[in-house]
């Protein structure tokens, strides 16, 4: 049995930057949503992917999951 995802939304934040310094502030840099159904696997391969895009080699980010099961709608 494999798990699927029914929907996701995935933000990447990062400090911004005033008069050339690193402020304590973050701001929203990325942003993916769907409603698609994904394999859990294929999902996890999706971060993995999105991680190397939106941040490549540079910085670390924390990753920080919510996980909601809710009844099937019939």
């Amino acid at each position: 049995m494999s798990v699927h995802i029914d929907s996701y939304k995935i933000f990447s934040y990062d400090t911004t930057w005033k008069n050339g310094k690193e402020s304590k502030d973050t701001e929203l840099k990325h942003m993916l949503t769907s409603k698609e159904c994904i394999q859990g696997k294929k999902f996890l391969q999706l971060l993995e992917e999105l991680e190397d895009a939106w941040h490549g080699d540079y910085g670390q980010h924390n990753l920080n999951i919510e996980v909601t099961f809710e009844p099937v709608k019939k």
